[in-house]
């Protein structure tokens, strides 16, 4: 019996796609770049040239999201560790782009670096549960004219996983693929199997910034991957109404679907289920709660009614600390998540409103992620797993210890076992002397220690440095 969460019917799903047509061709949306604005234009949008409005009819949507392929290939350094979004089984990446880390080191919170970058990545690479990476804070040191390159290259060196990021101008993009051409084997991009897929960011409300767009178009062209991520503050940038939420973010990801499918027919897309509020007493962005895993399983249902691979969130808290809110808000939105089945979670490793890297919580989520997937796999109803000959047999008062059932069965994954915490007694936790936390903080030290991801090819960082120097001389200033 596998468990499955659904908050949307089909009825329910015709509904939000209803009212998510009528926003697109009645109230449209704001695409500014001229470029875009051209090709909607000549695909039959009615385009506003001076508020650079497009409003998109039915037919032309529900057709790009019809050429949308649902299998994705999350092309890795290394093969065997490709990522299929097939609707096989859900992956789990690292949350992404915080401001500050939270040193497990020295307790103190401060603005990340690009080491923390590197950390996290080499972290994220040894951990087996995390399926490929997305950088989860910004390099705040490195040169603002060149921190996308220079992130890029600290992931491709630190994983041999399938890398997930942004690129922010359409000036960066050459130097991007000369970077991945070089971090490939036999030197060459290879669109069946990107190493690179970009998260594009629409911006609520209904609407899409010119350079993100241009560069991401320009991406489009060579078949990278787009996660598009609409994220939504209901009550600020979405209506206070969560189903209007629903409605606004399925929008903005149609509009985007729509465009990226007219420039690259066939382009693989990843719808993402993610929204948030603005708590009203504090003005703070709260990434957590009942409303968010409302409106995230509902989001998963309408990716899913579209037949796209489909990128939910979990496992981020508001909490500024690894705690029992941070514990509970974390865990209850990624087993809510892992439940409606999508084909990727984001989340691992931040706190505070998804703002903050703390690396004993990647060790901490990764363990959170076994536990979602054991609930996810369900339980077998069969003879054997009724066990009622063995039950008759055991009788009243008997213990199944010696049962040569209870082997067999154990040793074939029946029971889930924690591997980042203990089921000891309590003397022998005492007697330890470490807490959970503390424990998640030693094996990240010692993931670091040791812990080598696969190395890049023969001179792949010395063609990183050239391009990162070439990119100094000749984008302009942030």
């Amino acid at each position: 019996m596998i468990p499955n969460l659904s908050l949307f019917d089909e009825a329910a799903c015709a509904a939000v796609h209803a009212a998510t047509l009528d926003v697109l061709a009645r109230g449209g949306v704001r695409f500014a770049s001229r470029r875009a604005l051209g090709i909607l234009r000549d695909a039959g949008a009615e385009v506003d040239d001076e508020s650079m409005v497009a409003r998109l009819p039915r037919e032309l949507v529900e057709q790009a999201v019809a050429r949308a392929p649902r299998d994705v290939v999350l092309g890795a350094r290394d093969p065997a560790r490709d990522v299929v979004l097939d609707g096989a089984r859900t992956w789990l990446t690292v949350d992404g782009t915080g401001a500050a880390t939270l040193d497990h080191r020295t307790g103190q919170r401060r603005s990340s670096t690009a080491a923390d970058v590197a950390e996290a990545t080499r972290v994220a690479d040894s951990l087996d549960e995390i399926g490929f990476v997305w950088p989860p804070v910004s390099a705040n040191d490195a040169a603002p004219r060149t921190e996308v390159l220079e992130t890029l290259a600290l992931l491709l060196e630190n994983t041999s996983k399938h890398v997930q990021y942004e690129v922010q101008r359409v000036e960066e993009v050459p130097f991007v693929m000369d970077m991945l051409a070089a971090a490939c084997d036999d030197g060459r991009w290879d669109p069946r199997r990107p190493l690179l897929s970009v998260v594009y960011c629409p911006v609520s409300p209904l609407h899409h910034e010119h350079e993100m767009l241009d560069a991401c178009l320009a991406l489009a062209a060579q078949r990278v991957p787009m996660c598009i991520y609409s994220l939504g503050l209901s009550g600020a940038t979405a209506p206070a109404s969560l189903a209007g939420v629903v409605v606004q973010t399925n929008a903005e990801i149609l509009s985007a679907i729509v465009l990226f499918e007219l420039v690259e027919p066939g382009l693989p897309v990843i719808y993402v289920a993610d929204a948030g509020v603005l708590d009203m007493r504090s003005g703070v962005y709260a990434c957590a709660g009942p409303e968010a895993i409302l409106m995230n399983v509902a989001l998963v249902a309408m990716g899913r009614s579209y037949d796209l691979p489909v990128m939910a969130t979990g496992f981020t808290s508001d909490a500024k600390e690894y705690s029992v809110v941070a514990g509970f808000e974390g865990g209850s939105a990624a087993l809510a998540a892992m439940l409606a089945r999508p084909d990727a979670i984001v989340g691992a490793g931040l706190l505070a409103s998804a703002q903050m890297l703390y690396l004993p919580k990647l060790v901490l989520d990764a363990e959170i992620m076994r536990q979602c997937e054991a609930v996810q796999r369900g339980l077998t109803v069969d003879e054997e797993h009724l066990a009622a000959d063995l039950i008759r047999r055991i009788g009243p008062r008997g213990q199944y210890l010696a049962a040569r059932e209870t082997r067999r069965t154990l040793r074939a994954g029946e029971h889930y076992r924690p591997q980042a915490y203990g089921r000891e007694s309590y003397d022998a936790w005492s007697e330890a002397g470490l807490t959970d936390v503390q424990r998640a903080a030693a094996t990240v030290d010692e993931i670091l220690e040791r812990h080598v991801p696969k190395p890049l090819p023969a001179g792949a960082a010395e063609s990183f440095a050239t391009a990162i120097v070439a990119a100094r001389a000749e984008l302009a200033e942030r």
